[in-house]
């Protein structure tokens, strides 16, 4: 592994992969400080670590290496951490959650020992970020997500599926939850506009907008969506009957649900806002869950991440 020059810091989730993620850092360390050999190392130990330890280093380290071993979960708030310290830092990736639908969207192996061995040696990409700005308890909030940022049925979906943490493989985890969430759930009425344009005005199962290809666990929800490609996507499952919403669901992991009647994908042409009835939405980023009073402002920062090893 070639020497990248800087410095760097490793955030790890031990108990990612119901905690396989401890023994696989402890076999992968020595490669890895191969190519960073002034690496220092913190591990998580609560949800939220990870943002505060990404957020303190960035501030020190404005053009470093930040790499994370962890899942989902555990990159979504290492970047959000970055993303706050106005850090530029490169990020690394090496999976190691149930889900990797990062790694996964980005190009990079899905094999840790692979990923590894390719955070060094391999030019800088530049991905897209997605960014949600809110309200909750009074108070101005702001997120960025790399995969999607979803309401409705996949919030349940997510909920139940994180409550089955040891039932491997992750994909039939993921499959259960959204088959529960599709058959306990029901249709909410929503209002999308950009600017003047509205671009749903009705009730829909589900909204997702999409930075990348899948999420949960390998769910193809908007197959051609690319976080390099400046356009975030969004796919509105309508007010589907439940075989019809079956049928949908069957169809998420090989990504042909949108041939499906009641299922639209729209290229947004910038920031949207969505609108509910309910005074309250559960919105769904990167697996982790936000609660939102009043509307949500969803858009795109293009070429926002250096992601280490990301192939075209």
């Amino acid at each position: 592994m070639a020497v990248i020059e800087g410095a760097a810091l490793a955030i790890i989730n031990p108990v990612a992969a119901s905690g396989g993620a401890r023994s696989l850092w402890r076999r992968l360390e020595p490669g890895v400080r191969g190519g960073f050999p002034d690496l220092a190392v913190h591990h998580t130990g609560a949800p939220g670590d990870a943002e505060r330890i990404a957020y303190e280093w960035g501030r020190e380290n404005p053009a470093g290496t930040l790499l994370v071993a962890g899942g989902d979960g555990t990159v979504h708030e290492a970047v959000n951490g970055l993303f706050r310290s106005a850090s530029r830092a490169r990020l690394g990736v090496i999976p190691a959650g149930s889900g990797n639908d990062f790694a996964r969207n980005a190009g990079i192996p899905l094999d840790p020992w692979e990923a590894t061995r390719a955070l060094s040696g391999s030019p800088v990409r530049s991905l897209d970020l997605g960014q949600i700005s809110f309200q909750t308890r009074g108070h101005a909030g702001a997120r960025v997500f790399l995969n999607s940022v979803s309401l409705g049925a996949s919030v349940r979906a997510n909920r139940m599926a994180r409550s089955l943490p040891h039932l491997r493989p992750a994909r039939l985890r993921y499959a259960l939850a959204g088959l529960a969430a599709v058959l306990s759930g029901k249709s909410s009425r929503y209002l999308i506009t950009s600017g003047p344009t509205v671009l749903l005005d009705g009730a829909a199962l589900n909204l997702t907008v999409a930075n990348g290809g899948s999420f949960g666990g390998g769910m193809r929800i908007s197959p051609d969506s690319s976080p390099a490609d400046g356009i975030l996507e969004l796919v509105v499952l309508g007010p589907l009957s439940r075989f019809r919403a079956l049928q949908a669901l069957s169809r998420l992991q090989a990504g042909t649900h949108l041939a499906l009647p009641g299922v639209r994908l729209m290229l947004l042409p910038g920031p949207v806002r969505i609108s509910a009835t309910a005074p309250t939405l559960v919105v769904e980023a990167d697996g982790e869950e936000l609660e939102v009073e009043g509307d949500l402002t969803v858009g795109i920062l293009p070429g926002r991440l250096p992601l280490l090893f990301a192939p075209s």
